[in-house]
């Protein structure tokens, strides 16, 4: 088994999508120009095809998949090149998982794991998105953040997929708390770089930059014509252009009630949160607001 994954991490409603709009820019344009079409060359790890050999495997306990303690003990195997259908050298996925799942088994390993892009995002923004996107109310989103057991569905889309429709496998995602401390701090030995959302839509220029210098120090992968391709991904992933690409195109991450292409800004909580709601946030996530200076 080989290092053939690159994961791009972060807790629900983080900025997994507009890093992904980069990093397929990056590697899959020759010019930067991103396209809703490029993004597809980073996939989604939960679609429910790859689960498909667990009914091979064992029929009873894929007829009880949606027990996520079932399920992890299936999801490194769901990672191979077998069932990921990987031909080449290695190949990018996102995950919204918690690293770390039960019994001390862990989400994937460094027999899979080439290297790995972890996005954190202060979590009173995160509440606020989460709410639009879930549509649930801000009183539940905070739940969502600060609960040890927070879980969210795998896609169950694809035709391929052996999977009934009326089940839902379920992604362990855990707290934000528990979500950022599995992946800042992990005996994965693949090289990693974490990323602040914040400095995604503020210093867009500079991360990409060092997006680039992680993958020639880190993986030796050099990106060609990357000037070019800079000054277009800045154009092209910023969120007014996302917003009016998905006002003519529809984004198929979307929700009915919702476009995915919200705000995308820093700070929003100031506005909408209640100073109880805050202090629920804060109290549960400190160390880590701390340590990346959200406090």
């Amino acid at each position: 088994m080989s290092k053939h994954v690159f994961w791009i991490n972060s807790f629900p409603k983080s900025g997994n999508t507009l890093l992904r709009a980069i990093i397929s820019a990056l590697f899959f344009s020759k010019d930067g120009k991103f396209t809703f079409d490029l993004i597809r060359n980073i996939s989604q790890f939960e679609m429910s095809e790859r689960l498909n050999f667990v009914q091979d495997t064992n029929e009873s306990d894929f007829k009880k998949i949606e027990d996520i303690y079932i399920l992890s003990k299936y999801l490194e195997q769901a990672q191979t090149k077998t069932n990921l259908k990987v031909r080449g050298d290695f190949f990018f996925l996102k995950t919204h998982y918690n690293y770390n799942l039960f019994n001390k088994n862990f989400f994937t390993s460094d027999k899979i794991t080439r290297g790995y892009i972890y996005i954190v995002r202060d979590p009173r923004d995160v509440a606020i998105s989460w709410s639009k996107f879930a549509n649930v109310s801000i009183e539940d989103s905070i739940d969502f953040v600060i609960n040890d057991n927070s879980c969210i569905t795998w896609s169950n889309k694809s035709e391929n997929s052996k999977m009934p429709k009326t089940k839902f496998p379920k992604v362990f995602v855990s707290s934000w708390n528990g979500h950022v401390n599995s992946w800042t701090n992990n005996n994965l030995k693949a090289p990693n770089l974490i990323i602040k959302y914040e400095d995604l839509i503020l210093k867009k220029e500079n991360v990409i930059k060092n997006i680039k210098v992680f993958f020639k120090d880190k993986l030796n992968i050099t990106i060609n014509d990357f000037e070019t391709k800079l000054e277009n991904i800045i154009i092209t992933t910023s969120f007014n252009y996302m917003q009016n690409m998905e006002s003519k195109l529809g984004f198929g991450e979307a929700k009915p009630w919702s476009n995915f292409f919200s705000k995308g800004k820093k700070k929003q909580w100031i506005d909408i949160l209640t100073s109880d709601q805050v202090k629920i946030i804060e109290q549960k996530c400190k160390k880590n607001l701390q340590k990346f200076n959200y406090l």
